[in-house]
């Protein structure tokens, strides 16, 4: 009986032994460098998609990789410095090592947050690197010492650089002088608009938001302003004004070319709230007429795409703002180019150098270990993917939104550009290829809560010996889920918000009752509920679901149907996962809220004892609230005689679904302004929500405030 046990323990014993031999530590450290090279790769090649993706399997992979790169680039480094055996291919393998795990800054999602702990792991993998050098220095052949030599300086370069930005300019400087700098301007350009006729939207006239070239100069009377004379300052005007082809429509893709423009000077009227800066023009007539038939303007069917591309491409402006390190339209890429060419050129020399193509072991230390083809094969290997990654990084640059921002105001600057064949063809090659992905995921979380708690009563999860905290939250992940944002939604807010006048078309719901004479009988779900406006969304979100279970086959298939249902979902999916983003006061009591409202319906589907989702519906229409008649219970028993309202007094089934797809596009843009700007920003690095894109389109309509109930009616 103790044979297998010996033959076990020796085993265990030898592997032990080989693994510290010096052969051992080689082949560990072959290992390391191939996993690490597959972590970089997938780091930065899939780590932008993370944002857009819906499946959590895939982000958790992504963030598993982001976490254990670099360990396992720190860990390699540390091992090949303090390992007993000599092979000329280790420092080889570390000097271009370090170069790729430069990619891990640039794909961190709050490297924002952290630089100071990843340039401080940086420049200590740099020292491990250079102590590596110095131990190989004599046995490398002097061409292969002379180029890893430069590499290393080249990565102390790349480190000093990415420290004096982060030193010279931050984010809080940009927030604070380039904000005052946008808010004085706009407060100074409404008085240059005296007349209805002075601005026109469709044509840009009279709007003169900054996209580059802001300077500040002093006036007679001894204060600071921006310059409005200098021709290097370009404004949204002067792009629409551009006598270039580029951006004329001659050429495929000029109107986007002026969107993009648009939205970086959108993005820096927005970037205004991050500090609470003054927002001059926010009750400026030119804004709502902007809004209407500018941002929202166009044909009914066809540019709410161009309304949700505009905010989406402003948004990713304020992501990278966050959380890139791209440079500014202020900033020259010459410095990063001159790093560009100097890595190619390193990497490329050092790949067809003559100690790789015709490598040999050197006999002249008695501890040289080498694994023959591995080793070569694995130093082309690092090289070929440092090459990579340096080219992708850097077209990351040359093809961002900002560098494209530039170069059109660049083309709008230089009328010796203009007509120019060659010159403009390049431009608009760079200006239409793209290597990122999209910010936004473009997708919406569904919750239902009457089905969550259907579902939750009758899983078997219940039944099943865990902690209920546990239980409970896999019962309710189970119920959220995503689905791609419906074109019909998409058409509802772009018609809604362009209808009317903005300053009386969000209202809680009150402008949609009138329109459709409901308000007499309707009015107590509305502005004038007595639990808020919180209260308000949770009464039609339930009633919204007793009648999606109610529609015919003819009303499922409706855009109508699918605008109330698909918003009512979002909007109780928001309550129960991102309640910050509706509510900014007493956040935890709308928690509260939620949970007792929760569980006062599982109590009423276990005592009256529901088998099937129908079943559940049916019984509701009984439901009675106790003596006590607590908060939740007057939510649900107002959600059910909702129902029964809507039902009367709408008999047409198809118009019922349009009053609701109306409410719904109202009650969501009612809840959507808000002074939690943080919060939007946190979800810009998971892909965004479709209430963000709202908050920023409101904001450039002038509505940065709910409207309150006493100022509704007045």
């Amino acid at each position: 009986m103790e044979l297998p046990h010996l033959s076990v323990r020796n085993a265990t014993l030898a592997a032990r032994e080989w693994s510290a031999s010096q052969v051992g530590l080689l082949v560990r450290v072959e290992v390391l460098v191939t996993l690490s090279c597959v972590l970089l790769t997938a780091l930065v090649f899939l780590g932008s998609s993370r944002r857009t993706s819906r499946s959590a399997a895939f982000r958790l992979v992504v963030w598993l990789v982001l976490m254990l790169s670099y360990p396992a680039v720190s860990y390699t480094i540390g091992l090949m410095q303090s390992g007993s055996f000599h092979n000329d291919m280790v420092v080889v393998w570390a000097c271009f090592l370090l170069g790729c795990s430069d990619g891990i800054a640039t794909c961190s999602v709050d490297g924002s947050d952290n630089q100071a702990r990843i340039m401080l792991n940086q420049a200590t993998q740099v020292l491990y690197v250079f102590l590596l050098l110095l131990s190989y220095i004599n046995s490398l052949h002097l061409h292969l010492k002379i180029l890893l030599l430069l590499l290393w300086l080249l990565n102390v370069a790349k480190l000093g650089t990415r420290l004096q930005s982060l030193m010279s300019v931050g984010r809080e400087r940009i927030l604070t002088a380039d904000n005052w700098h946008i808010s004085m301007y706009m407060a100074n350009s409404n008085e240059e608009v005296k007349r209805v006729y002075d601005f026109d939207p469709e044509t840009m006239k009279g709007y003169k938001y900054v996209v580059t070239g802001e300077k500040i100069m002093r006036d007679g009377s001894g204060e600071y302003k921006l310059d409005t004379t200098d021709d290097y300052l370009v404004t949204v005007d002067k792009v629409w004004r551009c006598e270039g082809g580029l951006l004329s429509k001659a050429w495929i893709g000029s109107g986007k070319f002026r969107d993009l423009c648009l939205s970086y000077a959108l993005f820096k009227l927005l970037r205004r709230r991050l500090n609470k800066s003054p927002l001059h023009d926010y009750d400026d007539i030119r804004t709502a007429v902007f809004f209407q038939r500018g941002i929202a303007g166009g044909d009914l069917h066809q540019d709410h795409e161009r309304m949700f591309r505009l905010i989406e491409v402003e948004l990713s402006f304020l992501y990278d703002f966050h959380y890139a390190r791209y440079p500014s339209p202020k900033q020259t890429l010459i410095p990063e180019t001159v790093m560009f060419v100097a890595a190619m050129a390193l990497g490329l020399c050092t790949l067809f150098s003559s100690p790789l193509l015709h490598y040999t072991n050197n006999p002249a230390a008695g501890d040289n270990i080498s694994m023959g083809l591995v080793d070569i094969w694995l130093a082309r290997l690092v090289i070929v993917l440092f090459v990579i990654l340096e080219l992708f990084q850097y077209l990351s640059l040359v093809l961002s939104d900002w560098h494209k921002v530039k170069l059109l105001c660049r083309y709008v600057r230089r009328r010796s550009w203009h007509g120019h064949r060659v010159l403009e063809t390049l431009l608009w090659l760079v200006c239409r290829a793209t290597l990122t992905t999209r910010y936004w995921s473009d997708s919406v979380g569904q919750y239902s809560i009457l089905h969550a708690c259907f579902e939750k009563e009758r899983s078997w999860i219940l039944r099943m010996p865990i902690h209920e905290w546990v239980k409970t939250r896999v019962i309710e992940a189970r119920r959220v889920t995503r689905r791609s944002l419906p074109v019909s939604v998409k058409r509802a807010i772009h018609q809604h918000l362009r209808s009317d006048w903005l300053c009386y078309s969000v209202m809680y719901g009150d402008r949609t009752l009138q329109r459709n004479n409901l308000q007499t009988d309707f009015e107590w779900s509305t502005s004038r509920y007595r639990y808020g406006y919180i209260g308000n969304l949770l009464i039609w979100h339930i009633a919204t679901a007793i009648l999606g279970a109610d529609a015919g086959a003819g009303a499922r298939a409706s855009p109508d149907h699918e605008v109330a249902t698909t918003l009512s979902n979002y909007c109780g999916y928001l309550l129960f996962q991102a309640p910050e983003l509706v509510t900014t006061d007493a956040i935890y009591d709308k928690r509260l809220l939620m949970d007792a409202l929760h569980h006062r319906i599982q109590q009423h589907l276990r005592i009256n004892r529901c088998r099937s989702e129908g079943d559940m519906f049916v019984k509701l229409f009984a439901f009675q609230p106790s003596a006590t008649n607590t908060r939740e219970e007057a939510i649900l028993a107002d959600g059910v005689r909702l129902r029964s309202l809507i039902w009367a007094n709408i008999p047409d089934e198809q118009q019922r679904w349009k009053v609701l797809a109306e409410m719904w596009v109202e009650l969501l843009l009612s809840v959507t302004p808000s002074d939690n700007v943080s919060a939007h920003v946190k979800m810009l690095a998971t892909g965004g929500e479709l209430i963000t894109h709202l908050w920023a389109l409101l904001t450039h309509g002038g509505i940065i405030e709910r409207p309150t109930p006493a100022t509704i009616w007045s």
